[in-house]
């Protein structure tokens, strides 16, 4: 019996190590990518220096509708598996504070590179520029039809992405190829993305940054909280705890439900030592006045909208004339001021999927579908996406390494042909 034949499709990061797998395996694999090369999202991963796992690798780092499936995944593929599949083929790993690993180089480049160096030494043929039109069950396989050729393959792998960043070519073409399979499909949506709000003062405060707590709330419940850097622009607000909370942010609003972040500036006091705070710094510079009484405590730039948000109109009255019910209004405002999120950024913009081809059509152990013997799926094409700091690209080697393995196992091909 000769060597299997394996098509994938998508030269990105799940398809990229799918065929170093399949290839290790004795496969003889092509990759099939719509754009010019392989790994171009890749490329732009952590700010061009691709964050590609991260120490803190959990099931409750991702979003799914099928979370209990994806935590098999998730929790037979460690962050150790995956520092030692890179350093087998040349990277270094360097772990940050907050548990990022990045390449030692700093570079993403340095990761394409060697995915693309080991699976060049095995014999895996690149087909870039190549948009893949049909995939279709035969005999002995699938016939692929792409815009410039048709293909024969024993087995396929399905590692087209999803929507999110079509100029590095995830444009959805995956989706729509499996959709009209009958592929069950859960709603679409960017996440990862910045939000864009009618708070009064952004044009002011943008590039003001501050460390605070980031809390989501829909219809007046709180959904979830995250703590870190928030950027404000004018558009509304970005930084890490808002793209984090984004994708459920945005959800909510495609449910046209009411959605809104709180922010606290002060999350280590509570309202009462926050009230103490303000009484006691009022009464020891009673000289000053309530515009100039906030320097030193928040950024001169934030004064402003908070005294306005607060319902103070003269600036520059003495602070010790702010009696307790316009101080528990500052304090509002300082530990739960409402940023309206109305509207979020484009597919284009947006770093991730939400949403995509449900976990139950595949086998976890084997990433195989449940629907078609000999079809894999793998990577951001399925309903998953995780958190900031490497999780997607973790998700993206697991499901791609083992697609790229049982794809290639001959005991699958000769069981498949029995059937």
């Amino acid at each position: 019996m000769g060597k299997i034949k394996i098509g994938i499709i998508g030269g990105g990061a799940s398809g990229m190590v799918a065929a170093v797998a399949a290839a290790r395996n004795g496969a003889e694999v092509v990759i099939l990518e719509r754009m010019d090369r392989v790994g171009k999202k890749l490329l732009a991963t952590g700010n061009g220096r691709c964050n590609y796992t991260n120490i803190y690798i959990a099931p409750d780092r991702y979003h799914s509708t099928d979370l209990s499936i994806a935590s098999k995944i998730i929790d037979s593929f460690t962050t150790y598996d995956t520092q030692e599949f890179f350093r087998g083929i040349g990277i270094e790993p360097y772990i940050d504070e907050t548990g990022k690993v990045f390449p030692t180089s700093l570079q993403a480049s340095s990761v394409v590179d060697v995915l693309r160096d080991e699976y060049t030494r095995l014999d895996v043929v690149e087909k870039c520029s190549e948009n893949v039109l049909k995939i279709e069950k035969y005999s002995k396989g699938y016939r692929v039809t792409s815009d410039k050729e048709v293909y024969l393959f024993n087995k396929i792998i399905i590692a087209a992405g999803g929507k999110a960043g079509a100029k590095f070519g995830s444009d959805g073409s995956g989706l729509r190829i499996l959709e009209k399979k009958g592929y069950k499909s859960n709603e679409t949506y960017p996440a990862l993305v910045k939000v864009k709000s009618d708070f009064p003062y952004l044009k002011s405060l943008k590039g003001y940054k501050t460390n605070c707590n980031l809390s989501l709330f829909s219809n007046g419940e709180c959904l979830e909280s995250d703590f870190g850097e928030v950027l404000f622009a004018d558009y509304g607000i970005s930084g890490p705890p808002v793209l984090q909370l984004s994708g459920r942010g945005v959800k909510e609003i495609l449910s046209g439900r009411e959605v809104y972040f709180e922010i606290d500036f002060f999350p280590e006091l509570n309202k009462l030592q926050m009230y103490e705070l303000l009484e006691n710094r009022f009464l020891s510079l009673r000289h000053k006045s309530i515009k100039d009484s906030f320097t030193g405590l928040i950024h001169k730039r934030f004064v402003i909208p908070l005294l306005k948000e607060s319902n103070i109109v003269d600036f520059d009255q003495k602070c010790t004339r702010i009696n307790k019910k316009k101080i528990y209004e500052i304090i509002k405002n300082l530990k739960s001021l409402r940023i309206n999120l109305l509207d979020y950024h484009s597919w284009n913009e947006a770093q991730v999927t939400g949403g995509g081809i449900s976990l139950n059509s595949i086998n976890p152990e084997t990433m195989e579908s449940k629907c078609e013997k000999g079809l894999y799926i793998a990577g951001e094409i399925l309903d998953l996406y995780g958190d900031c700091g490497g999780f997607n690209l973790h998700w993206a080697w697991a499901t791609g390494i083992r697609a790229g393995i049982h794809a290639s196992s001959t005991s699958l091909l000769e069981n498949s042909t029995n059937r």
